[in-house]
């Protein structure tokens, strides 16, 4: 599942109030922690994030000391769960790193999961509980979970996906522009890790981020140190083909161009690159809940947006270019279409309604 259908299944968890622990595994900087934090902020709710790989079991586990008289023992619980008085009623225990911290840390993390108590402690009623960590073949420091501890969680594998990177978090947290073209370009550089490889140094959806929070600051790549910077997040080799890929943009035909009679390119990746354009131009689309939100220019760009995708040269990236406009707001674009004056459009509709959900 993409890290979209990962946030639903812990939303469910919330909106329900079931209290089942859910399990979280993927390849390091797809967005894991980030998604439980967007979480909590969209309900309300404190996330308390323990990274267990920096954890001991007694962090966990609490520490047993004997009562006044000594004739029986108590536990100091840990400072760090979830306080009711402390953290309000609703919180989320975040336990992160969950494959990669000792076998004696799972152990304390068991009764935790299992009974939501350790010692004397209870968790609070309004609390979810959370794990997060890497798959095995992710080439990172994986000890795998006990048997009984993984039948304890609703387990899920997160993969890359970067068209949900992309409307879910590029675009909304304004990532920089020749981040998003460049990896609308070339999709399968969002996140190169190698299993087994070598290289330190790999491009992922969280070292991306860094590389637009240096362009934010200076986007000049003749700077030897903005192009060193890029390069120390997500290698050299990557590094080459993003400012060769920025380099060209000026000689890119513009959408605008474009949507004013100019031909399409003739070379593929540029008929890549003008396509994602075209649904970038449209993205004033996701912010509307009905056609009648749309204004008179809005919904006379929208129609003109869609009748440009027929002139690209390339019956595989119309497709693509009418599914990803139908991501934006699938409503919405329906009815834009089926008004759409365009015989084109007609044509289309008519021979490929099923296979874009136009029916």
């Amino acid at each position: 599942m993409n890290i979209r259908e990962f946030k639903d299944c812990v939303r469910f968890n919330i909106e329900h109030n079931i209290k089942h622990a859910i399990l979280g595994l993927g390849a390091p900087g797809v967005g894991k922690s980030q998604a439980i934090k967007q979480i909590g902020e969209e309900f309300g709710y404190k996330v308390i994030d323990l990274r267990l790989a920096q954890m001991s079991e007694v962090e966990i586990g609490g520490l047993i000391y004997p009562n006044e008289d000594r004739t029986k023992t108590r536990w100091l619980s840990p400072e760090v769960l979830p306080d009711e008085e402390r953290d309000g009623k609703n919180t989320i225990l975040l336990l992160d790193e969950i494959t990669s911290c000792p076998k004696r840390v799972q152990v304390a993390a068991y009764q935790l999961i299992l009974d939501r108590r350790v010692g004397q402690y209870t968790l609070p009623e309004g609390t979810f509980v959370i794990g997060l960590g890497n798959r095995e073949d992710d080439d990172g420091v994986y000890i795998r979970l006990a048997g009984p501890l993984a039948d304890r969680f609703e387990i899920h594998y997160i993969d890359v996906d970067f068209k949900t990177w992309k409307n879910d978090f590029a675009i909304p947290f304004k990532v920089h522009p020749y981040v998003v073209k460049y990896l609308s370009f070339k999709p399968q550089a969002l996140h190169t890790q190698v299993p087994d490889s070598e290289e330190m140094i790999f491009a992922t959806p969280r070292s991306w981020e860094r590389v637009s929070d240096i362009l934010k600051y200076d986007s000049n790549l003749n700077n030897p140190v903005v192009v060193n910077k890029i390069a120390g997040n997500v290698g050299q080799a990557e590094t080459a083909q993003f400012v060769k890929f920025v380099a060209n943009q000026g000689n890119l035909i513009t959408v605008e161009d474009f949507l004013n009679g100019c031909e399409a390119p003739k070379e593929p990746s540029e008929v890549i690159i003008l396509t994602n354009a075209l649904v970038e131009k449209a993205g004033f689309l996701r912010e509307v809940s009905t056609p009648d939100e749309l204004s008179q220019e809005q919904r006379a760009l929208a129609s003109a947006i869609i009748s440009s995708m027929f002139r690209l040269g390339s019956a595989e990236q119309t497709v693509v270019g009418l599914r990803d406009l139908l991501e934006l707001n699938r409503a919405v674009v329906k009815q834009v279409f089926l008004t759409t004056d365009d015989p084109n459009a007609e044509k289309f509709l008519i021979e490929n309604q099923y296979m874009l959900g136009l029916e």
